[in-house]
């Protein structure tokens, strides 16, 4: 059964209001903030060796200097038929001067097709100042993001193997990574 969404709420974690993550994290009972959107994404360590050191040491200290180089855009959605807010969608971006990238972007399974993807993709675009954002795929991803891909006409610029993890294809697009 396809769980229907009400409304869809598109929140910048550096500039969110006390008020909104006290109501979510009221809804999301036993766990801090940082760890719930961590634990949103762990299954992402399969794919990216010290995804976690990454996660705390890079983009936490990063969000917290409020500089604008780094954000986390969570989507909260409202469920229909209850008065309950899910997280439902989060993207980590780098906004350097050099390096505009979407580093990490994920939609929940259950509240996937529903338009949650394409609205966030949108988002990113507006918080980087371009439609054409680095960002890297792994194999075992690829498929689910085809669709906005196309949509975007990402240019795929280059095929890295090993580049995150041993054995592991890595897709590049709108950039190059380096070392």
């Amino acid at each position: 059964m396809k769980i229907k969404i009400k409304k869809n709420f598109y929140y910048r974690v550096s500039q969110i209001e006390p008020e909104v993550m006290r109501h979510f994290m009221i809804n999301e009972v036993g766990e801090k903030a940082k760890e719930k959107l961590y634990n949103y994404l762990r299954d992402l360590a399969e794919s990216y060796p010290q995804f976690d050191e990454w996660f705390y040491n890079t983009v936490i200290p990063e969000i917290e200097l409020k500089n604008g180089e780094r954000e986390i855009i969570i989507v909260l959605s409202e469920l229909e038929g209850c008065n309950k807010a899910v997280l439902s969608g989060i993207a980590i971006l780098k906004k350097k001067q050099l390096e505009k990238k979407i580093c990490t972007f994920r939609i929940h399974e259950d509240y996937r097709n529903q338009g949650i993807g394409t609205e966030l993709f949108e988002k990113c675009f507006e918080y980087l100042g371009t439609k054409k954002p680095m960002i890297s795929i792994s194999q075992d991803r690829k498929e689910m993001f085809e669709k906005h891909i196309k949509c975007y006409e990402f240019e795929e610029t280059q095929i890295l193997k090993d580049y995150y993890k041993k054995g592991s294809i890595e897709y590049v697009y709108n950039g190059w990574l380096t070392h």
